[in-house]
């Protein structure tokens, strides 16, 4: 007759052999003996408890249950690493999901944006690469007007090699009345006649011109604020100050690419050449002359030629082609220097990871690498398109948005690069999971036979991280440490 206490004793050896159908085959007898001999431990140890048979017994199961626990552990027991394809953490897939986001918000912005999307777009103008800005050596073209009208009408009155034709703006702030309305102070730019013509462009709602009077070409902006965007007022005449002027059209954004943000342009009319005091300081574009001698000049050179008080000057010269090329210019040049002060910020190092050829695959190796370039590579449209967007996201002049184009443009690739180096060496070589639980180890007086530092560990337990807290001649980077199988149940994974 089988008693409770014989069926009792058959009980946890049954739920044993029941757990060991979840070990690998190979290893079964081997896990069987083992947790056989730790049941007998525990029997023993019942025996010597005062307890009842059932209370003892119950005991016995709850051992038994986490031999099914341990038994499903090994069966999820995967291949070695070197036939495993161990898929990225989570933490770096959302890193460089971050990284492509803001690339893919900071871009819409500059299509968005319509300073910013026409400062990226090419040059509407037809022939741009012999359109010449014209300064005085010593200033800057795209700054403060700097060229007196003298200077360009002596030009004109002498027989030119280098130039077809010249034009001519003044910035200058004035009102300007509509009917019985005033607006506010404009910025306005008084030109020539032939600036628009010369350039190629040709004014939106664009209406005939009228030689006896100034023609008045304003913004998108104020014709939809000031003008209300009414059609019926083109043609009509308006007062500039204390002058009268046609309405002649509207010029977008793209279409106005030259030193200056203006409201408003007044052309005056050629049969009033003189309208422009010779005192008048401004802006001069001159066309060159298309020939084999003129092709050689590039597209910046400086050019000497007379004055009106006869001593001879010297001159800058820049085609409008070059201003395409200012914004990617500034981006190649900021982001080679912060390159260049990255070593001076931080450490280049990424550590040191010792090779293990039967336990890491190349192809996992790779991903390490592949990884840490796709974060430099979403970061670089990044600077370019963060720094332009905070540089022409408002009306600024040109020279301003460039300092702020300059600025910004560095501070972002310094501390981006800065990033992307400690987040890489905060990582797992294995899976690229984030090292967490940081431990103080050591102590700074035995530094001579131990190592003093900070340990962190990859929450997968592919290994350990060991970081210097003062680095020394046999110890001066990190060092990552891979653990062995034994940890496996640890982690609940296998390596």
């Amino acid at each position: 007759m089988i008693t409770a206490q014989t069926l009792f004793g058959i009980l946890p050896r049954a739920m044993l052999r029941c757990a060991s159908v979840l070990v690998p085959e190979d290893r079964r007898a081997a896990w069987l003996q083992e947790w056989n001999s730790e049941l007998w431990y525990v029997s023993r140890a019942n025996e010597a408890e005062p307890d009842s048979l059932y209370e003892k017994e119950r005991r016995a199961a709850e051992f038994c249950l986490g031999a099914f626990q341990d038994a499903w552990i090994l069966r999820r027991e995967r291949e070695p690493s070197s036939r495993l394809v161990i898929r990225p953490s989570r933490s770096a897939v959302r890193c460089a999901a971050t990284l492509f986001l803001l690339v893919a918000v900071s871009f819409t912005c500059s299509l968005l944006l319509p300073n910013v999307r026409a400062t990226m777009r090419p040059l509407s103008y037809q022939d741009s690469r012999h359109l010449v800005l014209i300064s005085p050596s010593g200033t800057s073209v795209r700054e403060e007007p700097s060229m007196p009208m003298r200077q360009m009408r002596l030009w004109q009155g002498r027989a030119q090699h280098v130039f077809s034709e010249f034009a001519f703006y003044q910035p200058v702030t004035k009102p300007i009345r509509i009917a019985t309305t005033y607006t506010p102070e404009l910025r306005i730019a008084r030109a020539t006649a032939n600036l628009f013509s010369l350039l190629g462009v040709h004014a939106a709602y664009a209406t005939g011109r009228d030689e006896t009077m100034p023609t008045l070409l304003v913004s998108e902006a104020v014709w939809r604020q000031q003008f209300h965007g009414d059609l019926r007022l083109l043609g009509s005449t308006v007062e500039v100050g204390l002058r009268k002027a046609r309405l002649g059209g509207v010029i977008t954004k793209e279409q106005w690419r030259l030193p200056g943000a203006f409201d408003a342009w007044l052309l005056e009319p050629e049969s009033s050449a003189a309208a422009i005091s010779s005192s008048a300081r401004g802006f001069v574009i001159g066309h060159l002359i298309p020939s084999d001698p003129n092709s050689g000049f590039g597209e910046e050179w400086r050019m000497y030629a007379p004055q009106p008080d006869g001593r001879l000057g010297s001159f800058e010269c820049a085609t409008l082609s070059s201003v395409d090329h200012v914004p990617a210019g500034i981006y190649i040049f900021t982001v080679l220097l912060a390159l260049l002060a990255l070593p001076a910020t931080t450490s280049l190092p990424l550590g040191e990871y010792p090779v293990q050829r039967n336990r890491i695959s190349s192809s996992l190796r790779l991903r390490r690498w592949m990884f840490l370039g796709a974060k430099f590579v979403l970061l670089l449209p990044l600077i370019y398109c963060g720094s332009l967007d905070l540089a022409y996201a408002f009306v600024v002049a040109p020279a301003t948005a460039q300092y702020i184009q300059i600025v910004t443009s560095f501070l972002i690739g310094l501390f981006g690069f800065r990033w992307i180096l400690k987040d890489q060496r905060k990582r797992c070589p294995v899976c690229l999971c984030t090292l967490s639980n940081p431990a103080r180890v050591g102590e700074p007086s035995r530094s001579f036979l131990g190592w003093d530092g900070t340990e962190l560990i990859c929450s997968e337990g592919h290994g350990l991280l060991h970081v210097p807290e003062l680095p020394t001649s046999w110890f001066a980077t990190q060092r990552w440490l891979y653990l062995d199988p034994s940890w496996n149940s640890v982690f609940l994974r296998s390596f």
